[in-house]
């Protein structure tokens, strides 16, 4: 095989699991330059089999193998080499980019934490380095990929993985739940446990008071990641902030649905995706209206000493 065919398959083979796992970022990713969309979906691919393996084990409980590969990945990755075609695509990019892999570590660890534990979030701080671990580190990783040189960039990048993940956690409370899993706060829902999330009708007032309150958490991150698009060039900039937009909305529907979230997954269509997209083309933001807030002292100790928060 040429090595533009070569080029050619990868590119389609990572192209096609952002389309089909990451609907939201592939849309973002149509305004990107060809070169960056490919190394995002790179990224991305990289990233969503390992959440994959962590699942693997969450499905099939007692399962030694998922984690036996997520511990390969993360001694791989700390060598700097690896015979996983997956892996070693990873570190070209490292190389390439000079990506924190300390970042790519942490997200490893919260992988298989994730995969071996029983999931059940105790508190904000547990929350927010959960967050972090599996989407605030790729945001890290994510911002030289769309050309943001400037230090500055690297907390406004973990903060918009976080305000997304939380907007996540908000959508899939029902599956995620039925799955064994719950990412609301104990603290914030009586430390119930995911069962009772699914079988107690009873619960459903104080659980959408939970994901209203997270969400109104995601805010103040979608605020402070508005401060790092100076720092990417005007067409990442405005790809990533229709992603961050596309993403909030779903809260915004959440919010409309008055947080009935027993009934399934919300979801932004197309026509509406599109609808946002073409506001931003038009200078129109609706992130840059959000307030920013200056982060509780509780929230910065919970991400101390994380690489690229500080």
């Amino acid at each position: 095989m040429s090595g533009r065919a070569a080029w050619s398959g990868r590119a389609a083979g990572a192209r096609e699991v952002l389309r089909r796992h990451g609907k939201s970022f592939w849309f973002a990713s149509l305004f990107l330059p060809k070169d960056s969309a490919f190394d995002v979906a790179r990224l991305y691919a990289f990233c969503r089999a390992l959440d994959d393996l962590a699942d693997d084990v969450a499905d099939e409980p007692g399962t030694t193998s998922a984690v036996a590969n997520l511990q390969a990945v993360r001694d791989d990755l700390r060598r700097g080499e690896s015979s996983q075609p997956m892996v070693a695509d990873f570190l070209e990019l490292a190389h390439r980019f000079h990506l924190p892999l300390e970042a790519a570590d942490y997200m490893l660890a919260t992988f298989l934490e994730d995969a071996t534990a029983d999931t059940h979030i105790a508190d904000e701080q547990h929350l927010l380095r959960y967050c972090y671990g599996v989407a605030g580190a790729v945001g890290l990783l994510m911002a030289p990929l769309l050309g943001a040189t400037d230090m500055r960039a690297s907390r406004p990048a973990i903060d918009l993985g976080l305000a997304m993940q939380m907007t996540n956690i908000a959508r899939d409370v029902l599956e995620d739940a039925q799955n064994g899993r719950r990412y609301l706060p104990g603290s914030w829902v009586g430390n119930i446990n995911a069962a009772s999330i699914v079988t107690e009708p009873s619960r459903r007032q104080s659980v959408g008071l939970a994901i209203e309150r997270l969400l109104n958490l995601a805010d103040v991150y979608y605020a402070s990641a508005v401060c790092g698009f100076p720092f990417l060039p005007p067409r990442a900039r405005r790809a990533i902030e229709i992603a961050g937009t596309v993403y909030r909305e779903i809260g915004v529907r959440l919010r409309m649905d008055h947080f009935r979230w027993w009934l399934g997954r919300v979801y932004v269509p197309l026509q509406r995706k599109t609808a946002i997209a073409a506001s931003i083309c038009l200078g129109r933001s609706s992130l840059a209206k959000l307030a920013a807030h200056a982060e509780p002292d509780e929230m910065q100790h919970a991400l101390a000493g994380l690489p690229g928060a500080s």
